[in-house]
């Protein structure tokens, strides 16, 4: 995956992208036992949406942690990993990222992408197949 792409989605065009990832609505509540076994990075399905994600699932919380700011491709396939990585580690099977684009006055465009782990019973032989690769 590009750092301008998602699955299904088109490329962005712009003078300049910053990308920023972020957990979607993290919980606070203090650290949370890992419910389901964790996955590799590899084993993570990335959503578009909500609606995308097969019923049932369990959505799950990331460790809070800072937005991540990506400003070459390089950056963003290692911010890619990282996310997939700390989504597995809570053992999720999928990511839902909501994108967000905007441009200031200059014509530089921003790109911010919000996660929510889910995990998703039905795939999760599939994750952990994709992890023994």
């Amino acid at each position: 995956m590009s750092w301008t792409t998602l699955p299904g989605r088109g490329a962005i065009a712009g003078a300049a992208i910053a990308l920023m990832i972020a957990p979607a609505a993290a919980q606070t509540a203090g650290p949370q036992k890992p419910r389901h076994p964790a996955v590799c990075a590899a084993g993570v399905r990335t959503y578009s949406s909500v609606a995308e994600v097969p019923a049932p699932f369990d959505s799950l919380t990331l460790p809070p942690g800072p937005p991540v700011r990506v400003t070459n491709p390089e950056e963003a396939e290692a911010a890619e990993r990282n996310i997939r990585a700390q989504a597995g580690s809570v053992g999720a099977t999928g990511l839902v990222v909501i994108e967000e684009t905007d441009s200031d006055p200059t014509g530089a465009m921003r790109v911010r992408r919000r996660v929510l782990p889910v995990f998703v019973p039905s795939d999760s032989a599939r994750a952990q197949q994709a992890c023994r690769h």
